[in-house]
């Protein structure tokens, strides 16, 4: 999985972010980006937006979407 962490700012609230995005083994790459506001997208799905939760749970729950994606057969009607 490739993380993009987009900052406004670097703040200490986002070092904490990125060393506990580190520490999640199914992460691969870990992008920074200057942007307008702080966010984290993950395999090109929004992950997290600042004040919106936790943003490891975010990460999971895309790695958690990926994972059905390969279980479920695609059904078309």
């Amino acid at each position: 999985m490739i993380v993009q962490i987009i900052y406004k700012t670097f703040t200490p609230e986002i070092k904490k972010i990125i060393r506990r995005v580190r520490r999640i083994r199914s992460v691969e790459e870990v992008l920074f980006s200057k942007g307008d506001r702080n966010m984290i997208v993950a395999d090109g799905l929004v992950a997290w937006e600042e004040g919106q939760g936790d943003p490891i749970e975010g990460i999971y729950d895309i790695k958690i979407m990926k994972s059905l994606l390969e279980i479920t057969p695609q059904i078309s009607g």
